[in-house]
Formats: structure tokens, sequence, C-alpha cells
């Protein structure tokens, strides 16, 4: 009689995989960090220059420290291949980005110093290189925005799903996929659903009507002049949105279902830096409660990854805490490999779409 091998033991069977599985990178020491009083600090930033330079520049009088900041604004070309230069020539201190995927690519090309700041003991996990190679400071999560003289409350839509299916198939306006905060939210629905269904449904979002914009900026103008009912942006483009007093509403899509996709800005401390105390002084700003509090007041507010509420800070209404979203849960790696796989597909994404 054939004996059929019985499976390992659930906890046999995690153990066995672990011991099998390559080493991960290093955990870095907690490090008590002393701001130096004068000195400078070259900083590349990736992330939004309204949300960012407010923090550089509250950090520069507090400190003495001199910020000389580089704004993906202010250089032609792909600002990656910028940073990695400045990197690998020792002229660079710190990255900001608007994403791990950049992140990533910097730790990967072995350009990302480990660092780990007491302050960011708090971080949540999802939120963090696994050796410390960035660390994300705040999250700005893709949410639906919708024309409220357009659309009740009740009968908003509530998924990405309604981008291809039902009464709001094809009524909708979101960004390109090829750079930014969209390409990671693709790049994540990738991850999670696999290539062949992700492609599947950008197809069909796509092919439904829906219209295919340039940035969150001009989906924001689409949406607050009632071009189309509904969008996808950046949480602090709504925020900015409301706050200027457009007839918009904001909420997290799939609240019942994968939940939102939660974009974190991070910083990384670069191989080479030439001002490393500085550096690591700045690094570790961005986790103090100054900074938490600052991200959160903000016209176009980021969602702070520390704990705001037990710590006391103090937090516009406007502004959602991390505890009360659904999120989905994801492999920040596994989200770069997937982008990387993709990339083309997902730049080219749009680009033929029937203009309105």
């Amino acid at each position: 009689m054939t004996r059929i091998p019985r499976p390992f033991p659930p906890v046999l069977g995690l153990l066995l995989g672990l011991a099998c599985a390559p080493p991960g990178p290093a955990l870095p020491p907690e490090e008590a960090v002393k701001v130096p009083g004068d000195g400078n600090v070259v900083v590349y930033v990736e992330a939004p220059r309204y949300l960012v330079a407010p923090v550089l520049k509250t950090f520069s009088e507090q400190t003495g420290i001199t910020v000389q900041a580089t704004y993906r604004e202010q250089v032609a070309g792909e600002f990656l291949d910028t940073v990695r230069t400045a990197a690998a020539a020792g002229k660079a201190d710190l990255f900001v980005s608007v994403s791990p995927l950049s992140a990533i690519a910097l730790a990967r090309a072995d350009l990302a110093v480990p660092f780990r700041p007491l302050g960011a003991r708090p971080i949540p996990t999802q939120y963090h290189d696994f050796g410390f190679r960035w660390i994300g400071f705040a999250v700005n999560p893709r949410v639906i925005i919708y024309n409220r003289d357009a659309v009740s409350r009740e009968e908003a839509p509530q998924s990405i799903d309604e981008l291809v299916e039902g009464r709001w198939a094809g009524k909708g306006a979101l960004a390109g996929l090829a750079i930014g905060t969209s390409a990671f939210q693709a790049a994540t629905l990738f991850a999670h659903w696999g290539d062949e269904k992700a492609r599947a449904y950008f197809d069909s979002v796509q092919k439904a009507g829906n219209r295919i914009v340039s940035g969150d900026e001009e989906v924001r103008r689409l949406v607050a002049a009632g071009d189309v009912p509904w969008g996808i942006v950046d949480l602090d483009r709504a925020i900015c949105a409301k706050r200027q007093a457009d007839p918009i509403n904001i909420s997290f899509p799939d609240r019942l279902g994968i939940g939102a996709v939660m974009v974190p800005e991070t910083v990384v401390l670069l191989k080479g830096a030439p001002d490393p105390a500085q550096a690591r002084g700045l690094f570790a700003y961005l986790f103090a409660t100054e900074t938490a509090w600052q991200v959160g007041q903000n016209d176009c507010a980021l969602m702070s990854l520390m704990p705001v509420v037990a710590m006391g800070i103090p937090k516009p209404d406007w502004v959602p805490v991390l505890g009360s979203v659904n999120i989905l849960s994801l492999d920040n790696d596994l989200v770069y490999d997937a982008w990387i796989r993709n990339r083309d597909y997902l730049s080219a994404w749009g680009q033929a779409a029937a203009p309105h």
C-alpha cells in the first residue's frame, strides 16, 4: 500500500522554513541621538515640498543646522538618478521619499545605511525596512474623493472596484501609474492580487472610460468642478481641497474589503554622508513629537506614524489616526519586486486613453 507522506505540523514547518530562509539584514542597535548645534546637512526630497519644507525649516531654526534641500521639482529628468549620483559621490546625507519604492532602490544599490534612532521605536513593522535601511515617519493613504453636490454620502463609491463595476464605473478620475504614490498603489495591487489579475483590473479601468490624468491635482480639480463625480487621490491633496472649501467629501476605500493602501513617506541615511552627525540628528528629528505634531497641522496634512493620541500630541479633527483605518497589509519588498516586473506596463498605462 502506498504510504502518503504526512505534512509537517504547522509549528515544525514554520521552524524548518525559517531555518532554510536566507538571513535578512542585521538589525542595527537603537541609538539615542544627540543633535549637533551647528553645521550643515544635505537633503534630497522626493516627497512634496509643501509637506517637507516646513519640517526642515523648523529643524534648522531649533538646532542652528543649515539644511541644504534639493526638491524633486528642481531637478530635470529622473530624480532618483540624481540622488544615486550624489550619494555615490559622497555629496548627500539624507533622502526623503514619497513612497518606499525609491528608498528600496537605494537600499538595494547599497547606498542606504542602516540606522535605528530610539524615537522610531513605535513605527509599525509595515512601515520600515527589516534592517532599518529606511523608515517611514508619516503615511499618505490613497483615498476616494467625491463631489458632494453630485453624490450623496449614502450613494458614494466605497471601493476601487467601482471604477470597473456598478453605477460609478467609468465615471471616476485617477492619475497615471508611472511614478509616485499612484505607482506604489498599483504595485501594491500587483503584489496582492498577482500580475495577471492586476493587469486585467487596470485594463478594465481604462476600457471603462475613467479619466486618466497627469496627477492628483488634476483629479482634485475635475472632482471639485463637477466634471467627474469621483476620483482617487492622496489624503494630503484631499485634506487640502477640503481646507480650501472645495465641494468634496473623503472616504477610505474598501473598509469591508482589502483595505486602503497606506503610502509611507520615508527617510534614508545615505552611504558616505559628508555630515553624518547632522544627518543623524535630522533623521531622528523626523520621529520627534514636534514633527508628529507638524505633519498633522499642515493644511495638506499627513497621518503621523507616531502614536499621537497616546503621546498626547494635539491633532486636528480632520486628520484620522492610523487605528481608525482598515489597512491593506503588505510586504514592501514584494511591492517593489512587482513594480520592477511591471514597470513598462505601468509607465505605458493610460497613455492610449481616449482624450476628453
